[in-house]
Order: structure tokens, then sequence, then C-alpha cells
């Protein structure tokens, strides 16, 4: 697996097949490096994101690497930054079944939220910059999940949320988000066509 990302890389090729109804996935976290160096605000922060990925999507794609270049571009497009300039630092990756990926990684989210910096990224969306009405597919998919919070300290939370009890914990969250129809917690083992799938397909 490639560790350094930029909006331009070619993502590997996964060492496992695509699976249309595929239970496998990984949590990963990875950092924005420069994000600072672009846009003052951002200079003195270490900005981190845990994610949720396929373990493989339809091209062949390895689903971390193809999942960071789609976030990057993302934040490129919607922050007005030329097309490769950003870096991603791929820190952890660990693979297990959806409901375990996803319970962890919902852990992660709902017990640092004094680290997340949703609202800051929202304001730095071109269409607040240009005082447009508020628009939720105007901002960065998945703002929700990016933190200001040392590495070290990260990397620990994130072996912390892999516990066994604390997965149990995420995966309440998990299930109350597939029951009232909230995106981000596909279920595996489903085929697209019997209700499975949900994890959105990198475009790039």
């Amino acid at each position: 697996m490639k560790t350094n990302i930029t909006s331009k890389t070619k993502p590997s090729k996964s060492a496992y097949p695509y699976v249309d109804g595929s239970n496998d996935g990984y949590n990963y976290l990875w950092r924005l490096v420069n994000l600072g160096a672009v846009i003052p605000a951002f200079a003195r922060m270490t900005l981190l994101k845990d994610g949720f990925a396929q373990r493989t999507y339809s091209d062949g794609t390895h689903g971390v690497e193809s999942r960071v270049k789609n976030t990057l571009a993302d934040i490129e497009r919607k922050m007005g930054i030329e097309r490769g300039t950003l870096k991603a630092q791929i820190i952890w990756a660990k693979e297990g079944t959806y409901d375990a990926t996803l319970s962890a990684e919902q852990f992660f989210h709902t017990s640092n939220k004094d680290y997340k910096i949703q609202s800051l990224l929202h304001g730095f969306t071109l269409g607040n910059i240009l005082f447009k009405e508020y628009d939720k597919n105007a901002t960065i998919g998945g703002a929700s999940e990016f933190y200001n919070m040392p590495v070290k300290t990260a990397k620990a939370k994130f072996a912390n949320a892999w516990r066994k009890a604390n997965r149990a914990i995420g995966f309440k969250t998990v299930q109350w988000k597939r029951a009232n129809g909230i995106f981000g917690c596909p279920r595996g083992g489903l085929s697209k066509a019997n209700g499975g799938g949900g994890d959105e397909e990198p475009s790039l």
C-alpha cells in the first residue's frame, strides 16, 4: 500500500478481487499534511481523518488509497486549491468485516468530538466564501471525520477504538444509523441488488 498520496496519485491495484457483496473493509487513519501551507488558518494544526473504505473498489483499486485520493481532490475542488497540491500520509489501515471496521470508526468519532474541525472546514468551502446559502453538497465530503489532534494521540485512540468492548459500543451507533437510513454505515455481505453497498465509489 502506498502511504503518500495526492489527488494525482494512481492508486495501487488491490491484492484482492472486487466482489459485489464483499464484507471486507478498512478502518484507516491519515494525515492531511500541508493544508496550512495553503490556508494559514490551518497552519498550527495537525489535521487527521479517520474513515472507512471497502477493501477493493469496482475498478480493482486499493480501497484506502482510492478513498484518500478522492477526499484530497474534493477538498481541492471545493476550497479552490490547484489539483495535486495537497498531500496525505496514511498512518494506519486495519482490515476487518464491515461491522468490525465501522464499529471502530464510529466509536472513534463519537468519543473525540472535542477535536473535530468540521465547522472550520465548512467555513472555507467555496460556497461559504462566496456567501451562498449553506449546502451540504458544497462542503467537503466527510468533513465531520476530520480532527485537529497530535499523531501520537490519534494512534492511541485509533488502537483503543479497536478494543472489543469499544467496538461493541460503536456497533450500537452503526445499527442506529443503518436503521435510520443515515449515510456512512453500509452493510457488508449483500450484493447491491439485495440491499448491500452504500459506500460511495471513488470517482477518480
